[in-house]
């Protein structure tokens, strides 16, 4: 499929070009920057999120490649495909080329059999998905705070989580589930149950069971009491409006982060 932008080298294919999607690393980080990201970090990324090179697809000119546009599926949620990132390299914006993989992949996932996809949006690109004829679904914030233990103090692997119930917040069960068993962990503090991975330096809270939305705050508390002052412990997703939320930012915790959830509906 020839890319409609003005430079008629660029053409958008399917991932499975690639050999391996991994490959993509050097790509990700030109368009959203290294940072603080661990070696290998790509590589979990994919697999964490579930991305399947026949749902995803890629903007090459003569082996290079330009950008991509990255897509998976999780069995929790049913047939809405779930989007790992859109990105064109900076020498190549502004040819129309995020459009131009995003209807590619949007062709591959209807005829994969996807009644719809969704993608996880900064507040800076929402405007943009929307103009895609993506609907804004919900708001959702990554809540920030540190370790007020002892150095050196972290958690360890735990038990396996025992049957699900009602969760104040969830992120996609698949994604702890596909993380190494060495960087996840399963924990019970009062009355709080949560399933937690390891970020870099950081703790991410994925789940969190509560019986009693009260006690939240002192479950987090104990929980910080856990973690060395220097880590940090991070809550995602939380929904931007909720009381608890509200709480949590009043004791102690930032808004790390914001994003908001689009879908577009493929019927």
């Amino acid at each position: 499929m020839s890319d409609p932008a003005r430079s008629p080298a660029i053409t958008i294919v399917g991932a499975e070009r690639l050999a391996e999607l991994a490959a993509l690393e050097g790509v990700a980080e030109a368009v959203f920057g290294r940072g603080r990201r661990q070696p290998g970090w790509f590589r979990r990324k994919l697999i964490r999120e579930g991305v399947e090179a026949p749902l995803s697809s890629l903007a090459v000119a003569h082996e290079q490649i330009h950008g991509y546009a990255l897509l998976g599926r999780s069995p929790s949620l049913g047939m809405i495909a779930r989007g790992a990132g859109i990105g064109v390299v900076p020498r190549s914006r502004g040819r129309g080329l995020g459009r131009a993989l995003l209807e590619h992949t949007l062709v591959r996932a209807r005829a994969s059999g996807c009644d719809a996809i969704e993608f996880l949006a900064e507040p800076a690109r929402v405007g943009w998905y929307l103009a895609q004829d993506f609907a804004l679904l919900d708001e959702q914030l990554t809540l920030l705070a540190r370790g007020t233990g002892e150095a050196g103090a972290t958690l360890a692997a735990g038990a396996e989580p025992p049957a699900r119930a009602q969760a104040l917040w969830s992120w996609i069960p698949e994604v702890w589930e596909r993380t190494p068993p060495s960087e996840r962990a399963f924990t019970e503090i009062g009355g709080a149950r949560m399933w937690l991975s390891r970020e870099g330096r950081a703790w991410l809270v994925h789940r969190c069971e509560l019986d009693d939305p009260a006690a939240l705050g002192p479950c987090l508390t104990a929980l910080r009491s856990r973690l060395a002052p220097t880590t940090p412990l991070l809550l995602y997703p939380c929904p931007a409006a909720s009381a608890w939320t509200d709480g949590l930012l009043r004791t102690g915790f930032e808004a790390a982060q914001r994003s908001f959830v689009v879908r577009r509906e493929l019927g």
